[in-house]
């Protein structure tokens, strides 16, 4: 009988399908996720599956309500209640055989979700046999229960089961059954005649059982559905779902001991699929290539001790994978990476080593395969911006498989190749840069493999280099071989010359200065020593490109030369800053002496540059200095002091300016330490002033570096650290107004309030202003950006971790408080990630104070009113949490929590439910 309720579920459903006003859409979408939720949801749902004149999304919503209700819901029924409900659902679903399959999916799904909860129900599946097996209709019904119910087994952990449930409920309902569902298929399949669509689900509803692990292997291999399967590759009706179960039967044979019998009952089909899968190359049939790919791989994978062991036994599963890896479909090539990653581990391993000859053949032509693979499209300028990425992307992934095959084959053999071939290419007047190009690529992906001391290839090969075709790609490819084998020309510096050269000709291209950056700043890592000579040369340059350079390979060129700089002579670094930094400085301040107000955007912009370009040379520049002994870079540093702080001052309330700005400060930090403190005090003042004029969390993060550098309970440092920790502290309580507008603000803050309290705990914890910057902590804790409120959990939790007297007493003193919030942000705000860091600190604080935290939680629980949260569901709780605690079982404590809070939200909020 259709009652209000009912007649507003259908109002909704009507607007949410019919209507064209994204606004009512969504109203009427979060009212029906409300109204699941609710009670009568049960009663409404039968009366609209059942009515005459429901049309299918009516019933389809109705079903989904059903799986809904079972999922999370069933202890609202009784034992009674369950029993009549599971018999009202398969009464429905019988009915439902001949209606659209999407109502009869939902509700498969919820007699499959209902069976799994209702552990009285012993006879599941000879129940569901006896009921859908006698007619056609029904055995549709049947094989998509039994597909289904392994599925929902194995992967739903929504229900309300505890871990020993799910492992009885499992070999209740999967292995229990396992024979008596195999029978059943293969009756169906014997009988299925010409019935494509029912042969199919047979064939998916098997894959199922097999993929539940449940299935036995021996006694897949002792039925007809073993062959018929292997048989089913012959239909284009049946290809796809065959190759999916001869998957699955490969993987349960991958145990080779136990299965031998099996893999060889097997492994004669494999001729004929390889025979099928040359006709479908031949016919550049993708599909079923990729098809027959997918199980020629499976196998690979699976005997891949065996192929080792007996190379000459699985040749055929070699001649197939070698055939799959050479097809074009990059796609489908992709598929026998792993196979080729693996093998290649197999044979470099004692055991296997022995067996290497007998597959070099295979390398070999792997190696070629791959080259060809790697040439770009010859229609590269049609190609999106999107499949360009993706192209480039996929050949790092064929040099990884290059690389395997120098493992194999040695380094030198597979260099050899595309120097071979890029030596026969500049003898043919046609060839092209794309053929060219991908032998080139090929040296470089190689590079991790070939040894520093290698003197065979490397020296041919970076000769060969200068008689390459001056075109672009080549050269950019060219430019990142030297940049790649910058540590063999380390114990090459013959050729550092004759390399210097060529990557900087490469800078008065555009499409090669990104090449040329990333190479030289390679070379003057590994080669600093060598160049040292260098310097004066590598000014001028410096100087020069820098102004012509986009600013990501400005970047790479300054941190080129900064490596050089570092290995000088620690009375020639100062000089040296002079000579590549102070011209930079000057730029900087040229802008920012024209004032705050004369300044463009662009400049700003371009301020921002200049102070990253500056922080790079502090980042790397790192020369050795005896104690006690001034820093050239501090002193330098010491030097750039005024034009920092008017930036700071007329610009650091601008976030382009100010983070790079600050990346400057934390590079004095991190790269200079102890020998920066002399200047700390001043860092300290302006980090102050900026933080209390701006309130930018980026004067935070390099106050947290600060911090974390040189407070300790021991050091000179401490007391001063502690002071500027206070004066940030006091700007920070006032902006604390609106905690969900400075997320990143409070994260900064609490890390470095962490920080401090792990490097000086004596300080923070013995002072007054302590309970205010745990006041402060819990404000804090409303916030909603995980970031932020993950900074202020492990604060607390690091304080809690100090139990000293003081710390006991501002926890007993405020853990009402805190367990308050903590709670509502748990049901109602936080992100469902930050659920199990919230649960671990109350359990924390249950262990310290157990008798407080028990009360605490109690009157929380207690505060939430009964719409939400029944009185049986409270008393459960409490009763679980409080045991656990008086247990002493912590793990316990917290997975309490956890799960309840879990249940909840899915419960009362519809964004869980999704």
């Amino acid at each position: 009988m259709a009652t209000e309720t009912t007649t507003r579920v259908l109002e909704a459903l009507s607007s949410l399908y019919n209507s064209t006003d994204r606004q009512s859409n969504r109203e009427a979408n979060r009212w029906l996720e409300s109204f699941q939720k609710k009670p009568e949801a049960w009663t409404v749902a039968d009366y609209l599956l059942k009515a005459k004149d429901s049309n299918l999304e009516t019933r389809l919503f109705a079903a989904q309500t059903f799986k809904q209700k079972i999922t999370y819901d069933l202890r609202d029924l009784d034992s009674n209640a369950r029993l009549q409900l599971r018999d009202s659902l398969v009464e429905m679903l019988w009915q439902s055989a001949t209606g659209p399959k999407v109502v009869m999916v939902q509700l498969c799904l919820a007699v499959a979700d209902l069976a799994i909860q209702l552990l009285q129900w012993k006879t599941v599946i000879p129940d569901l046999i006896e009921k859908f097996s006698k007619t056609p209709e029904g055995a549709i019904c049947l094989l998509e229960l039994l597909k289904i119910l392994p599925e929902e087994m194995n992967s739903n952990t929504r229900l309300a089961l505890t871990d020993a449930e799910y492992k009885t409920r499992g070999a209740e309902l999967i292995d229990s059954n396992a024979e008596r569902v195999l029978q059943v298929l293969t009756m169906y399949m014997q009988s299925s005649g010409n019935d494509v669509k029912l042969q199919e689900r047979i064939f998916t509803c098997f894959a199922s059982w097999i993929r539940s692990g449940e299935m036995d292997i021996q006694m897949i291999s002792s039925s007809p559905l073993l062959e018929l399967s292997f048989k089913g590759l012959e239909s284009a009706e049946l290809f796809d779902v065959a190759v999916d179960v001869v998957c699955e039967i490969i993987y349960e044979t991958r145990d080779v001991n136990e299965c031998q019998a099996v893999i060889q009952k097997i492994y004669p089909c494999f001729t004929t699929i390889l025979s099928k899968l040359e006709e479908s190359i031949e016919e550049e049939d993708d599909d079923n290539v990729r098809g027959y790919c997918r199980i020629f791989v499976n196998a690979g994978e699976a005997y891949i001790n065996l192929i080792g062991s007996h190379p000459e036994a699985f040749v055929t599963l070699m001649e197939g994978i070698l055939k799959c890896t050479a097809y074009q479909d990059l796609d489908i090539v992709q598929l026998t990476f792993k196979f080729w990653y693996e093998l290649s581990n197999l044979l470099q391993t004692e055991s296997f080593a022995y067996a290497v000859p007998q597959f070099i053949g295979y390398y070999d032509a792997l190696v070629d395969i791959m080259i060809v693979h790697l040439h770009y499209p010859e229609d590269l300028e049609s190609m999106t911006a999107e499949d360009r990425d993706e192209f480039r992307e996929f050949r790092h992934q064929m040099g990884d498989t290059l690389k395997d095959c120098c493992r194999i084959l040695t380094p030198q053999r597979c260099l050899l190749k595309p120097m071979n071939l890029l030596t026969s290419l500049l003898n043919k007047p046609d060839a092209t840069w794309q053929q060219i190009e991908a032998p080139i690529f090929s040296l470089r992906v190689m590079g991790s493999e070939v040894p520093e001391n290698e003197n065979e290839v490397m020296s041919h090969i970076m000769e060969f280099l200068s008689k390459l075709p001056d075109h672009p790609k080549i050269r950019y490819a060219a430019t990142l071989v030297i940049s790649r084998y910058s540590f063999w020309t380390k114990l090459h510096p013959q050729y550092i010359t004759y390399q210097l050269n060529f990557i900087s000709s490469g800078f008065q291209n555009t499409e090669v200065a990104a090449a040329s950056a990333l190479a030289l700043k390679n070379l003057c890592k590994d080669c600093s020593e060598h160049l040292v000579d260098y310097i004066s040369q590598l000014h001028l340059f410096y100087l020069n490109v820098v102004k012509t350079l986009p600013f990501r390979d400005v970047l790479e060129v300054t941190e080129a030369v900064s490596h050089v700089i570092t290995v000088l002579p620690v009375n020639e670094v100062e000089k040296a800053l002079q000579l590549f930094c102070l011209p930079i400085a000057q730029d900087l301040h040229n802008i920012a002496s024209k004032g705050k107000d004369a300044v463009t955007q662009e400049e700003c912009v371009k301020i921002g540059d200049i102070l990253e370009q500056i922080s790079v040379f502090f980042d790397v520049i790192h020369p050795k200095v005896e104690v006690g002994q001034v820093h050239p870079c501090v002193t330098f540093i010491g030097e750039l002091w005024p034009v920092l702080d008017m930036t700071l001052s007329d610009f650091g309330h601008i976030n382009t300016v100010n983070e790079p700005l600050c990346k400057c400060f934390n590079s004095f930090i991190r790269s200079y330490g102890v020998y920066f403190i002399p200047l700390l005090p001043q860092l300290m003042d302006r980090l102050v002033s900026a933080f209390d004029a701006t309130g930018k969390s980026c004067y935070l993060w390099v106050s947290f570096k600060l911090v974390r550098e040189y407070a300790c309970d021991e050091g000179e440092c401490a007391l001063p650290c502690f002071q500027f920790v206070q004066r940030i502290s006091q700007s920070m309580f006032m902006k604390l107004q609106q905690v969900n507008d400075i997320p990143d603000v409070i994260e900064e803050y609490f890390k470095m309030m962490t920080a401090f309290l792990d490097k000086s705990p004596t300080l923070l914890v013995q002072d007054p202003s302590l309970s205010t910057v745990y006041q402060a902590g819990i404000v804090g804790l409303s916030v909603t950006e995980p970031h932020a409120l993950g900074a202020i959990l492990v604060f607390f939790k690091h304080l809690l971790e100090k139990k000293q007297p003081t710390v006991l007493v501002l926890f007993t003193e405020y853990g009402n408080q805190l367990t308050a919030v903590l709670f509502s942000g748990l049901v109602d705000f936080y992100h469902q990630d930050s659920i199990p860091d919230v649960a671990a600190l109350l359990k924390s604080l249950a262990e310290i104070l157990p008798n407080e935290a028990t009360q605490w939680m109690m009157d929380v629980v207690n505060s939430v009113p009964q719409e939400y949260m029944s009185l049986e569901i409270k008393n459960e709780f409490m009763t679980n949490w409080t045991g656990a605690i008086r247990e002493s079982h912590w793990v316990k404590v917290r997975r309490v929590l956890s799960d309840f809070v879990t249940a909840y939200r899915r419960r009362n909020t519809s964004k869980d439910r999704r």
